[in-house]
């Protein structure tokens, strides 16, 4: 197994780019071991917790790329062989709580409501990874279910470098909570390597990521990265023991709905010899469509289909 502890040295702040050299490259089917770290500059002044020297060296030595702030993204990794147009498999192993503490940002103009809080608050969240709960300064206990925020490959050359905080087609800051453990995520391919890259730990979210944040905090995963060439894919898409995923994100969340809706329907018209009409028909059934975030610019639908209606199906997306 490789194993990566996020410094100055193997991250990208930001930003996200084809250009971005890779920190190491691996075999398809190798499994990482690899952490993230939170939290913007302001934390070392107002956070009442033991900052890690990774985090306080990243602040003074990395190239921030962009001046909207953005994730520390720990990447990126070169998979041999994968070529652009293939698809990326990222079956997500285990994810660990990295860190005594959490935070979560408010500002003026971001969120769901955008013009309803005038000052900037951060809340720091001390957390018990032994009981998985985070305390917060109101005097609550919430149940922690940690996944990555941001799981990625690099976007297409002839987007240039682009801010990490709209998710995109090359996944992310998709802030989707169904990514923990026991999913597979498949991303679309955009260059030879993939360059693929993780971060944006959150300790728990809700549907939504209303103001702008979840419970913000270190992290540690474990992925088994697969080049898979017999795959063609447009847009994210997840699978777990019991639901099939499809994900989009655009500033329209008609236009999620649409796209997520089309590609379900496809999915089922190929791999169970139902007809448009009666997966359109499925869908109205059984499918779920979920507001994944509405806060990132490009906001996010992602739409689940139970797989207990597909018993001894395997789906070839």
């Amino acid at each position: 197994m490789h194993k990566i502890e996020a410094n100055y040295s193997n991250v990208h702040w930001g930003y996200l780019s084809a250009d971005i050299e890779p920190i190491l490259k691996i075999n398809s089917g190798d499994t990482i071991s690899i952490n993230s770290v939170s939290g913007p500059p302001e934390v070392t002044s107002t956070c009442p917790f033991p900052i890690k020297e990774n985090l306080i060296e990243i602040h003074s030595k990395s190239f921030r790329g962009t001046l909207q702030g953005g994730h520390i993204c720990t990447g990126p990794i070169e998979i041999d062989g994968i070529k652009s147009g293939e698809v990326l498999q990222i079956d997500i192993l285990s994810i660990e709580l990295d860190s005594i503490w959490a935070y979560t940002g408010v500002s003026p103009l971001k969120g769901a409501l955008p013009n309803d809080f005038h000052k900037k608050q951060m809340t720091y969240l001390e957390i018990d990874k032994d009981k998985s709960i985070a305390k917060t300064p109101w005097g609550m206990e919430i149940d922690l279910d940690p996944f990555f925020g941001l799981i990625c490959t690099a976007p297409p050359a002839n987007w240039g470098k682009v801010p990490t905080i709209p998710p995109r087609q090359n996944g992310g800051n998709m802030d989707n909570k169904e990514l923990k453990v026991g999913t597979t995520l498949y991303l679309p391919v955009f260059v030879d390597g993939g360059m693929f890259s993780v971060g944006d730990g959150h300790g728990t979210q809700g549907d939504g990521e209303i103001c702008t944040a979840a419970v913000e905090m270190d992290m540690k995963g474990e992925f088994k990265l697969t080049r898979r060439k017999d795959m063609n894919i447009l847009w994210p898409f997840a699978e777990n023991d019991n639901y099939l995923i499809t994900m989009a994100f655009d500033p329209d969340l008609d236009e999620c709905v649409k796209i997520v809706t089309r590609s379900m329907i496809k999915l089922l018209n190929n791999n169970c010899g139902i007809s448009n009409e009666d997966a359109y028909t499925l869908l109205s059934y059984v499918g779920d469509l979920r507001v994944t975030q509405v806060v990132n610019g490009n906001k996010g639908i992602h739409l689940m289909l139970p797989k207990k209606y597909f018993l001894n199906k395997t789906f070839k997306i």
